[in-house]
């Protein structure tokens, strides 16, 4: 936000008072709403939530700090990270506009990921505990994991490949992924193609049927079952919903 004031309504019915230069993080799937005061100024920018997959696996304490909605100042000691944040919005909206340009989708996601390291850098202390239980080599584990998923998650490979290329056992990569991630990791894996295909049945054209092929799916039929299974609705009428939204 680069002008004005407002207050951020989500959980706390009187909401949070935030006033420009600051940033505004929201989490997927959090209530929430705004209250602007007139003449308020800022950039909107809306990103699904694969996006934060990276930044989330590559430290504990970002992981945390992405679960909660934030208020980020950008003045005082946080200037420096606020010139970068200043440089990189711009940047980002005049990528988004080069739809022909080669190479734009991984710039986009450079500009991404550097913009939500940088939010969270100004709100994560360095010495923030390690939960009970957790150890650097088992985070190191799950990065190692977030990243074959990121590279094999089309080719629907069993979680015993993933076991064998980390060097640990089927039950204990569970066990790793439960604890540092809240989920197993079939579950992990079913996020990652849920994630995919809604980035693609919002922002593309691409017919269903070929999203379940480009996705690893045999069958479209059962990528249907799957989709819904997952998300309570079908494809096609995902696809309607959210494009209905985003254009009101």
């Amino acid at each position: 936000m680069t002008a004005g004031e407002g207050k951020l309504i989500g959980d706390e019915t009187a909401g949070k008072p935030f006033s420009a230069p600051c940033a505004i993080f929201i989490p997927p799937d959090a209530v929430h709403g705004f209250q602007f005061a007139r003449g308020s100024e800022g950039i909107v920018a809306t990103v699904l939530a694969d996006r934060l997959a990276l930044p989330r696996a590559s430290d504990r304490a970002f992981s945390e700090y992405f679960t909660k909605s934030r208020i980020v100042p950008m003045e005082g000691e946080t200037a420096g990270e606020a010139a970068h944040l200043q440089r990189l919005f711009p940047q980002l909206l005049e990528e988004h506009g080069n739809a022909a340009v080669l190479g734009r989708d991984w710039l986009l996601d450079m500009h991404v990921t550097e913009i939500l390291v940088r939010l969270a850098r100004v709100g994560v202390r360095t010495s923030t505990p390690e939960p009970q239980g957790s150890s650097s080599s088992d985070s190191r584990r799950l990065l190692a994991l977030e990243t074959l998923i990121a590279a094999h998650f089309r080719e629907h490979r069993p979680v015993a490949f993933y076991a064998e290329k980390i060097g640990v056992s089927v039950a204990q990569l569970n066990r790793i992924a439960r604890r540092e991630a809240g989920a197993s990791v079939s579950r992990l894996l079913a996020r990652r193609l849920i994630d995919a295909a809604r980035r693609d049945l919002v922002f593309t054209p691409t017919p269903v049927q070929a999203i379940a092929y480009s996705l690893g799916f045999q069958d479209p039929a059962y990528f249907n079952r799957f989709f819904r299974r997952q998300t309570g609705t079908t494809p096609g009428v995902y696809r309607e919903t959210q494009r209905r939204r985003l254009a009101s």
